[in-house]
């Protein structure tokens, strides 16, 4: 069986969109016909896509003014905004006695407070339509945890808490905003703050997804097909690679 998407005459907004699975979903939503405006600090990645449905634009979502003014200008010339991927994110593994005030601090303007601007310019502007879909990304080390994630981890837990009380604000309205937690995925944010012995051990136990194979999942959420799904935190969650040890027994 196959799933095709039709996103033709929609504008998807991408945030962090200029690598992993933002620039995933960004790929994926130009294929399903989406016109797409795709911003991140770093747009490399996105020039060089040269498509013509591909609104590139350098956004700093810790800046409450652009964000302000790059929602309201986009929804001004698209005339709406009918999804949006906020996947903007940073991690760095610091331990608690080593973090200084503005390591913990960047981690929370970026990963809840950026965010947070990003839903809030979205609100008045999905709410006018009554329409649209919002997803942001949670993380498995917000209820698990893992030495060093302290300020990645409580950045991601908040946004749960975001999520939750969002969704209820805008149900009466027509809009939906859930969170993925999407895994192990390879992508910059993964590999640039995980040790390699942190590394080897995910691809010897649950591996280590590409982008496009939470791209699917994602798809259905901001289509009409999960207009009922809205206040949720789904988990990605993989099938243990276990390989037996030599003196294990086996069936």
């Amino acid at each position: 069986m196959k799933v095709n998407y039709d996103f033709s005459g929609r504008v998807v907004l991408i945030a962090g969109a200029g690598s992993g699975i933002g620039l995933a979903m960004t790929q994926a939503c130009l294929a399903a016909g989406a016109t797409v405006l795709a911003s991140d600090i770093q747009v490399t990645a996105l020039m060089a896509l040269q498509h013509p449905s591909c609104h590139v634009a350098r956004l700093d979502i810790t800046d409450s003014g652009a964000v302000n003014r790059y929602v309201a200008l986009q929804s001004v010339q698209h005339q709406r905004i009918d999804a949006a991927v906020l996947a903007s994110g940073i991690q760095q593994r610091i331990l608690v006695e080593t973090m200084t005030d503005a390591d913990w601090q960047r981690h929370m303007d970026v990963n809840l407070t950026g965010i947070f601007y990003l839903v809030r310019a979205l609100f008045p502007v999905m709410k006018r339509q009554r329409s649209g879909a919002m997803v942001v990304f949670t993380s498995g080390l917000a209820t698990q945890g893992w030495p060093g994630a302290t300020a990645y981890g409580a950045s991601k837990a908040g946004l749960i808490a975001l999520v939750k009380s969002a969704a209820q604000e805008l149900k009466e309205h027509g809009v939906r905003i859930n969170a993925v937690s999407p895994g192990i995925m390879n992508t910059p944010l993964f590999q640039d703050s995980a040790s390699a012995e942190e590394v080897a051990m995910y691809q010897r136990t649950l591996g280590v997804s590409e982008p496009e194979e939470v791209t699917p999942m994602l798809m259905h959420l901001i289509s009409d097909g999960a207009a009922t799904i809205s206040g949720n935190v789904l988990e990605r969650r993989l099938i243990p690679q276990h390989h037996p040890e030599p003196s294990e027994s086996t069936p």
